[in-house]
């Protein structure tokens, strides 16, 4: 089954509207582009909502409307596009896993830098690293969705599904999962995104160091790592159900 397979299943529907009011343009003028259906799938059903809720959390972020002279979702999506052909580059085939692909929209995520501020207020410096992170742990936590969920009769899968939404957050080793290290994991590879770009902006040089292949490890080692807790919240929405 494709990816863009698991994410119908997953949804119930083949595209899911920005939750604000430029969403419909939006999801128009993405299609006159024709991005593929599976980022289509994936920018409103997790990058679009990671934007609306950070937005909606903190007043001093806003989301770039355009990017160049493109509107954001477009400019994203041609970023994606360039990051999957550096993938496939190496590969005997043309498909990308979801460990590759998450890596891929993360680095998009922080080249294109949707997250800015409003006016003078502050925000984090390393917003967009935070924003593309997540993104990119929120496309592996659908997939893990889908896999606990895939023989699940189609009547039931939909109250499987928004349970695991809700209770299942994709966890990040502890400083007591790490033996060798004082600072805890979260801020190491917030950092290691950050630090892939910082000094080409400071020299106005072109340097981006970003590796889709590690990251893309490092995404898989995630998945592992959160597998229990997946398969612990599904046994929990399971013992929540009446006996028949």
């Amino acid at each position: 089954m494709t990816l863009l397979m698991k994410l119908h299943v997953l949804t119930g529907r083949k595209e899911i509207c920005y939750s604000n009011n430029k969403g419909e343009e939006w999801g128009i003028q993405m299609r006159n582009g024709q991005p593929s259906k599976t980022f289509k799938m994936l920018y409103n059903y997790i990058i679009a909502d990671l934007l609306f809720q950070i937005c909606d959390k903190n007043r001093n972020y806003c989301v770039k409307y355009n990017i160049g002279d493109e509107i954001l979702p477009i400019a994203l999506w041609k970023k994606v596009e360039e990051y999957e052909l550096k993938a496939t580059a190496n590969m005997s085939g043309s498909r990308l896993d979801r460990h590759k692909l998450a890596s891929c929209i993360c680095g998009a995520i922080i080249e294109v830098r949707p997250l800015v501020r409003i006016k003078d207020e502050k925000i984090s410096e390393n917003a967009n690293e935070i924003l593309a992170l997540f993104a990119a742990l929120n496309i592996i936590k659908a997939f893990m969705m889908y896999d606990i969920l895939k023989d699940v009769p189609a009547e039931k899968r939909d109250e499987a599904h928004r349970y695991l939404r809700v209770h299942f957050d994709m966890k990040l080793p502890s400083l007591d999962d790490n033996i060798c290290d004082t600072q805890e994991y979260r801020k190491n590879i917030i950092n290691a995104l950050y630090w892939s770009h910082f000094k080409c902006r400071v020299s106005q040089k072109e340097c981006f160091r970003y590796d889709i292949w590690a990251y893309s490890k490092i995404f898989y080692h995630l998945e592992l790592y959160n597998k229990k807790y997946c398969e612990e919240c599904y046994q929990e929405y399971k013992d929540k159900q009446p006996v028949n």
